[in-house]
């Protein structure tokens, strides 16, 4: 059976059944998502060069993958599996095939990740709409199947919300989606912010208009605790450094002085009093330590990290880091930065991330503070007795 043959079957197959069975009601998972389900697939497949009989497979699936919505979207998924085994099996393809197939269905589903390129693929040629410049008219017939299936309607602010969540979290797998699709879903997702914050700021306006203060309800003042608590924490750490870099300070002068006391007025002694040969190179060796574990604490190091949309949006990258974000264009960094402003999770986000870094950064300045104190101390004791005993001798 030749290629053309299967997936016309298929496609066939898949057109009637959700003619037949698949509510009108679901307005988005319906024979135009198929189609561009297919197609992404397709192009996706040419370019990674896939074989025609894994090209042959990914259309079957992409045929099938949502046919399981003729009893509900729950586990739809395990239902369109079923029915292209079946389908398979009348026009007698392999086992083999037929498992592949229903893998690349069972990839579709939200909390699968996929295992190999052809899933990926797959997953990616699923969620194309959120590339496409049509994003929005699919999200309104989305938000009706939703509505109508689902006994619940949505506030504006409420679905816009819920999108801006599932784009923030949601990635494209392969290389070749997120070239294609990246840049128009990045548009996709500012332009859903912008809607999310003017319905913000005109519930803000319409409180004001009917005599309510915005500033002193429950979320204004949940929002004013947040902030208080990063700006709180962030102050502290930053304190905690300053004294951090202080006794480092104060641990670099004295080690200095005590060198410079040991070099001018023990160093001639030694020639003519051999015992303090021993006391003085401990003193000298605690001295050097102590001085490299407090320049240690003190040492500036910049750490990066990789930039990509993808990161960024999914609050793998902090921008807010000047050692993250050096490298970036100017353009890039004002539109992360833009994204922050407009989005409260993704700012939290780096704040967070912010402070967590932070928090690293002060725990190895600590530490090596802790090393330095620690063999002064002891070693300055050990010295004192070795300085005792050799002239006791």
């Amino acid at each position: 059976m030749s290629i053309s043959e299967l997936t016309t079957k298929a496609e066939l197959f898949a057109r009637d059944f959700a003619e037949d069975n698949i509510a009108r009601s679901y307005l988005f998972h319906s024979i135009p998502h198929f189609e561009e389900s297919v197609a992404a697939a397709q192009a996706l497949g040419h370019e990674y060069q896939l074989s025609k009989e894994d090209l042959e497979d990914i259309t079957v699936a992409m045929w099938f993958h949502d046919l399981g919505f003729y009893e509900g979207w729950q586990d739809h998924e395990k239902r369109s599996a079923e029915l292209a085994a079946e389908f398979l099996r009348q026009n007698q393809i392999g086992q083999d095939r037929i498992e592949k197939v229903s893998a690349y269905i069972l990839a579709t589903q939200r909390a699968a990740e996929p295992q190999n390129l052809i899933e990926e693929i797959v997953r990616d040629a699923d969620t194309a709409h959120i590339g496409d410049k049509n994003y929005f008219d699919k999200l309104g017939r989305l938000r009706g199947e939703w509505e109508r299936n689902g006994d619940k309607k949505f506030t504006e602010k409420e679905w816009i919300k819920l999108n801006l969540v599932f784009l923030n979290k949601h990635k494209f797998y392969t290389t070749l989606a997120r070239n294609k699709y990246g840049d128009r879903k990045r548009k996709n997702l500012l332009k859903l912010q912008k809607q999310y914050k003017n319905l913000k700021d005109f519930e803000l306006n319409k409180m004001e208009v009917e005599g309510e203060d915005p500033f002193n309800s429950a979320s204004r003042k949940s929002d004013r605790g947040v902030e208080t608590m990063f700006r709180v924490t962030l102050r502290n750490h930053n304190n905690l450094s300053r004294i951090a870099d202080n006794k480092a300070n104060i641990m670099l002068s004295i080690n200095a002085i005590m060198m410079s006391i040991v070099v001018s007025s023990l160093a001639p002694q030694l020639s003519t009093n051999v015992k303090l040969l021993v006391p003085t190179i401990i003193l000298i060796a605690v001295c050097l330590i102590s001085i490299i574990m407090a320049t240690l604490s003190t040492r500036p190091k910049i750490t990066s990290a990789k930039y990509t949309d993808e990161k960024f949006l999914e609050k793998r990258f902090n921008i807010l880091f000047f050692g993250n974000f050096y490298q970036i264009p100017l353009d890039k960094f004002e539109w992360g930065i833009k994204n922050l402003m407009q989005d409260e999770d993704l700012l939290y986000s780096s704040l967070s991330k912010d402070l967590y870094y932070l928090g690293l950064v002060l725990a190895k300045k600590y530490q090596y503070l802790y090393y330095c104190y620690n063999i002064f101390m002891i070693g300055l004791f050990i010295s004192a007795i070795a300085f005792i005993i050799a002239l006791a001798i």
